[in-house]
């Protein structure tokens, strides 16, 4: 090791940039157990291993080493045997998938958002609108079966009734406002996956403290054939469909609108048109990722006798985002 800091010339500067690119983590950065560290972040290799990738000229290597550091932990001690990690072979091919699909479609999403805030119900006549169609209508988008798993709605306290399941379950036809997965009038059930992201679904603002209803929901069974529309990045990699993955890369399948009670969602014109053409395709639903919060939504298109409500609703005093009382209800006669 040296005392000091080797100086480089332009060449071996220029290996030093090629190597440093190339290293992503090291020892320090991974976790251990009995002693001994477990390979977890990254693909796990050696610096000499890394100059031999660039092709990096045996006489710069000594000085070179000294140059280096883990972007990840800020570790810079380092010899040229030493085992550090490059970039995660799968994070690298989902960061490809991803620049692939907006290169290719970006240009075309922004035209189709703006033909739609001309003529929101012409979506057909847009190319990249008739490419959805096709696509979701003959199954060549992802899809999933939801097994058997506990959901969540709420609804905020707004009078003093005191609401039964039926009260939470989905609006009768023509009473819904529009949402991001329907129209205006259609009655559709939105769900949640957990009690927290169901109350922040159903705040105007998740900041003021309110009083709110929540009912649980259980599936049975599986419910079969749900539109994949989760933004997962673990997962991004593995969608099949470009035109899916560039919309859901762009951000329109989750763009928030930040005044519910504004007629005009231009946020949602897309979002319906594919919930139209999902519908007509036979899909049962949409599972999405929430645009308010972390975690899934998922939104059943018709009445299933697969999801059932477990028990009454319960209220719940929502202090403000992050903070959540349950309230003793003991006392109320359902």
């Amino acid at each position: 090791m040296y005392e000091y800091l080797p100086t480089l010339n332009k060449t071996a500067e220029k290996y030093r940039t090629k190597a440093q690119r190339e290293l992503k983590y090291c020892v320090t950065c991974q976790p251990y157990d009995g002693g001994s560290y477990v390979w977890i972040m990254g693909e796990e290799t050696t610096v000499e291993e890394i100059f031999d990738s660039i092709d990096c000229p045996e006489r710069y290597r000594d000085d070179i080493v000294e140059h280096l550091g883990c972007p990840n932990c800020g570790n810079s001690s380092f010899d040229r045997y030493d085992t550090v990690g490059t970039e995660d072979n799968y994070r690298i091919r989902v960061e490809s998938h991803y620049n692939k699909a907006l290169s290719k479609y970006n240009n075309k999403i922004q035209s189709f958002r703006e033909h739609l805030e001309q003529f929101p119900s012409l979506a057909g006549s847009h190319p990249l609108g008739r490419k959805i169609f096709k696509e979701i209508r003959e199954k060549k988008v992802d899809s999933i079966n939801v097994g058997v798993t506990s959901w969540y709605r709420a609804r905020g306290v707004d009078h003093s009734k005191v609401f039964d399941s039926k009260d939470l379950h989905a609006p009768p036809v023509g009473k819904s406002s529009g949402g991001r997965f329907h129209h205006s009038g259609q009655s559709v059930l939105y769900l949640a996956d957990s009690k927290d992201l169901a109350m922040t679904e159903a705040l105007e603002d998740p900041s003021v403290p309110s009083i709110i209803w929540i009912q649980e929901y259980k599936l049975i069974e599986t419910i079969d054939n749900v539109l994949d529309l989760r933004y997962d990045w673990d997962n991004f990699g593995q969608l099949s469909n470009l035109t899916m993955a560039a919309l859901l890369a762009s951000g329109c399948i989750f763009e928030r609108v930040q005044d519910r009670n504004n007629k005009w969602k231009p946020q949602y014109f897309i979002t319906s048109f594919i919930a139209d053409c999902a519908r007509s395709a036979g899909y049962s639903g949409i599972l999405y990722s929430s645009s308010r919060d972390s975690g899934f939504n998922l939104v059943l298109f018709n009445n299933n006798d697969n999801i059932q409500p477990v028990g009454k609703p319960n209220i719940f005093i929502y202090e403000g985002r992050g903070s959540v009382n349950f309230f003793d209800d003991s006392f109320i006669d359902f």
